[in-house]
């Protein structure tokens, strides 16, 4: 059952509250690429001292180009400094923008992408859920105490960062001094294989004729595409997905069909 991220927070600050009390917590999806390693968990490890000052800290990465598919956060005034990171007060996210506004945001150095990577305070971050978005809190406290999945489906689809972060008076934005990206969608792999000629990418067993900026995915059953741009087409045991690359950041839209 798609819960969302407010949810599947919650239940882990649930859980682990119930077997260790309170504690800080870094909370990170699991189809991103980050590096050097070293630098991220500086980053952890600085973010501490804000979390346990309340604070709910997310990471920001600066842009390297105006991108249409992250959310961008809007930096304030700067809190502290320790070697090269830096943490900001946070001012307001944006999901999604436009091009004109990604330019816009890349010109400005004002705005970072959001990385979806938090720290919090486990008591803090339940007693925000519990004042901003009640039914997820509510929910997950009645589906861990009596087991019953029935709980857990009345739980209301909202991420944090709409139920909470972009509510909370406590945000603090760390800016990254690590390489990030989020290879979570299909155009992830434009940046990490190669493409031919045509700017087309073959995974897999695929082959075409008169094809264009396209990409190409089988996992096992040939794939044979002609006279098509601009498309993604993927073949997996589980089914099909043919789309335009324009509307690959809103995939998630299908899942509701």
């Amino acid at each position: 059952m798609r819960r969302n991220t407010a949810a599947a927070i919650c239940l882990a600050a649930v859980t682990l509250k119930r077997r260790y009390g309170d504690g800080i917590i870094h909370v990170m999806p699991a189809d991103h690429l980050i590096y050097p390693d070293k630098n991220f968990i500086a980053a952890l490890k600085f973010s501490r001292r804000f979390a346990e000052d309340d604070y709910l800290v997310t990471y920001g990465i600066e842009p390297d180009r105006p991108e249409t598919g992250y959310g961008y956060i809007k930096i304030g005034n700067k809190i502290s400094s320790h070697n090269r990171l830096h943490a900001f007060q946070g001012l307001s996210f944006t999901e999604k923008p436009s091009l004109k506004k990604a330019r816009r945001y890349l010109r400005s150095g004002d705005y970072l992408w959001n990385s979806g990577i938090f720290t919090f305070r486990i008591n803090k971050i339940l007693e925000e859920m519990e004042y901003f978005i009640p039914g997820v809190y509510n929910g997950i406290n009645k589906f861990v105490k009596r087991k019953n999945k029935k709980y857990f489906r009345n739980i209301p689809d909202i991420s944090v960062d709409y139920g909470v972060m972009e509510k909370t008076e406590k945000l603090c934005i760390i800016k990254g001094d690590f390489k990030w990206d989020d290879v979570g969608s299909w155009l992830a792999l434009e940046r990490y294989f190669k493409k031919d000629g045509n700017k087309n990418i073959f995974i897999g067993d695929a082959k075409g004729l008169e094809i264009s900026d396209s990409i190409m995915y089988t996992c096992d059953s040939p794939l044979r595409v002609y006279g098509v741009k601009g498309l993604i087409i993927v073949v997996s045991p589980n089914g099909v997905l043919v789309c335009k690359k324009e509307k690959a950041p809103d995939l998630k839209k299908l899942l509701r069909i």
